[in-house]
């Protein structure tokens, strides 16, 4: 027993190390000026040089890509919410083959991958003049997420007992007022969960930005960061300085929301 306690932390220790490493890294490439780099990668600056963080601030438009993604992730999730919770309930409340069939169109779309509709979608935002908006990439972004928003929802809808509906249908409650009042509280758990992997996923992607906010006024952080590399130069020092700001939000908010994490594990645990 006593080994197999130290293996296991053993593996769990070289995972953690593997997981930090980058962000080591990244910190302290952004520490460092580009002499200090080139004579060593992996050295320990002489001398902290947070002149980095203040030029990449100032020439990155760093507040304005904060807000861009802030809006843009903001706007995105609620949709997946929204639409995942009201059509995975419906799904799983509703035994009629059409929900069935509805629900099958939603997993069908997870194997779509996204490089394989990214030309028909730009064509089909540039015709609607959904480029360059923000609402335009939430839209794409919530049509993506609900997928397995659905997912989640309506396996966990089903764990839900009917009894309490019917209570509440017999005190007078109608439908919407059953799902808003008695449902949707009861969905903390997997709404925390589609929270913080859509705002994972939305927050750090690239390609999508790169084809739908061309201009420099909604770039994101990512899309920001990437012009810290030009042609025939680039500014690998500013640029990490600009992932671990990057960074920094997306922490606050995991370390905010790791407790609903944790209780989400322990209900599906206990559903299960």
């Amino acid at each position: 027993m006593k080994t197999t306690r130290v293996a296991v932390l053993a593996v769990v220790t070289l995972l953690a190390i593997l997981f930090v490493f980058p962000m080591y890294v990244a910190l302290l490439m952004s520490l460092k000026s580009a002499k200090q780099t080139f004579d060593s990668f992996y050295a320990l600056p002489s001398s902290l040089n947070l002149s980095n963080y203040i030029h990449s601030w100032d020439t990155s438009k760093y507040p304005e890509a904060v807000m861009n993604s802030l809006i843009v992730t903001a706007i995105s999730v609620v949709l997946i919410i929204f639409t995942s919770a009201l059509a995975g309930y419906a799904i799983a409340r509703r035994n009629k083959p059409i929900y069935n069939f509805i629900f099958i169109v939603f997993l069908s779309g997870m194997m779509v991958p996204f490089q394989v509709t990214m030309l028909p979608l730009y064509q089909l935002g540039k015709m609607l003049q959904l480029v360059n908006s923000y609402w335009g990439i939430a839209l794409i972004y919530g049509g993506f997420g609900v997928q397995t928003g659905v997912l989640f929802y309506a396996g966990f809808v089903k764990g839900i007992s009917r009894e309490i509906e019917e209570a509440a249908r017999i005190d007078g409650c109608s439908t919407p007022g059953i799902f808003i009042r008695v449902v949707m509280p009861l969905l903390k758990p997997v709404t925390a969960t589609v929270l913080v992997l859509n705002v994972l996923y939305i927050w750090n992607d690239f390609l999508l930005p790169l084809l739908y906010l061309q201009d420099k006024h909604y770039r994101t952080i990512p899309l920001q960061q990437y012009f810290f590399f030009g042609q025939y130069s680039s500014d690998l020092n500013l640029a990490f300085a600009y992932a671990v700001m990057g960074m920094i939000p997306i922490i606050v908010f995991f370390l905010f929301m790791q407790r609903f994490i944790i209780k989400g594990i322990a209900a599906g645990a206990i559903k299960g």
